[in-house]
């Protein structure tokens, strides 16, 4: 990833902010950020702001979520690829209707399937488009944040597909608690009453005790209308993780589970270990594997028996430079 940020003081204790930042993957160059068929260049963020040390921030644009601010406060390997309860892939809506056929028996063996996503958690929204989002300052340890974001698919059939979400912290010394919500509205097509939505809802703890730095994750995740007759159950998820600082080196792992009605049971771990070279360069190594869940599995290899659905393993090793 790299990116653009900028701060001019206006006086009087306030400052515009700005920021562009877009990935891309290096083993190709090209741009790491999708919407839909489209590819987006400044894909991670593009806002713009105002902050001031007594209010807060607020910015416009394209921002990262609240939820998403707070989600991974629970994980030792703080939301990388190798964490098992962070799912970084989002949901189309496509694939939300293609999951509901499937959970609820629905589907036809012709009908599109939702194939392995790495992690174990439901997963969300990372982004919203065209939204408001303010950050509050820091009360001795305390600190919130909210967002709105107005959805631009309203049609003379549906409304836009609003979403909104918020999070609450305190950080203080080794102690950390973090709650966070979201709502996801997804765009829709313009069928009347064609409003999916998917809820999550995080505590994180988290303790560092020198030795070792322990943290334990509970989320409650819903898709709500994924077609206008039909929700899907909750699932229920959690995740335990543990980091142990060793010189240069320090390892880290965890385990998550999801459980609902539905879709059924997935699980997973993960395992990493970073290297510092410097302040600035260091060198990763770590692998993740989860199970599908096993009610979509199950119903998807019944009526396509060659699917692969069941099990994703992922293995990385490689170099991370900040500047």
């Amino acid at each position: 990833r790299w990116g653009i940020r900028v701060s001019e003081d206006l006086g009087g204790g306030l400052a515009a902010v700005g920021n562009l930042e877009s990935g891309f993957d290096i083993s190709t160059g090209i741009t790491g950020q999708a919407q839909g068929a489209s590819q987006t260049l400044f894909g991670r963020r593009a806002n713009v702001g105002v902050t001031s040390n007594s209010f807060g921030t607020v910015t416009l644009g394209r921002n990262s979520t609240s939820y998403d601010d707070v989600t991974s406060d629970h994980a030792m390997m703080g939301g990388s690829i190798f964490d098992p309860s962070y799912n970084f892939v989002a949901f189309s809506q496509a694939q939300v209707q293609a999951l509901g056929a499937v959970a609820t028996a629905s589907v036809t063996a012709a009908a599109p399937f939702v194939g392995n996503r790495p992690g174990v958690w439901l997963g969300y929204n990372q982004r919203m488009n065209n939204s408001v989002k303010y950050i509050s300052p820091n009360f001795s340890g305390f600190s919130g944040s909210a967002i709105y974001a107005f959805g631009e698919d309203k049609t003379t059939a549906v409304g836009a597909s609003r979403s909104v979400g918020a999070n609450l912290k305190y950080a203080n010394g080794p102690l950390l608690v973090s709650g966070g919500y979201q709502s996801d509205g997804f765009a829709r097509g313009g069928a009347a009453g064609d409003k999916p939505t998917l809820e999550n809802a995080v505590l994180s703890v988290a303790y560092d005790f020198g030795v070792a730095k322990v943290g334990a994750g509970f989320n409650r995740a819903k898709f709500k209308d994924v077609t206008p007759t039909t929700s899907l159950a909750p699932q229920n998820e959690f995740n335990l993780s543990v980091a142990v600082p060793l010189g240069a080196t320090t390892l880290s792992a965890g385990y998550a589970r999801s459980k609902g009605d539905d879709l059924g049971v997935s699980s997973g771990f993960g395992v990493q270990a970073l290297y510092s070279l410097s302040k600035r360069t260091t060198l990763y190594a770590g692998l993740q594997t989860s199970k599908a869940y096993d009610k979509v599995a199950n119903r998807v290899t019944s009526l396509a028996p060659t699917s692969n659905v069941g099990r994703t393993e992922l293995y990385a090793a490689g170099i991370r430079h900040t500047f």
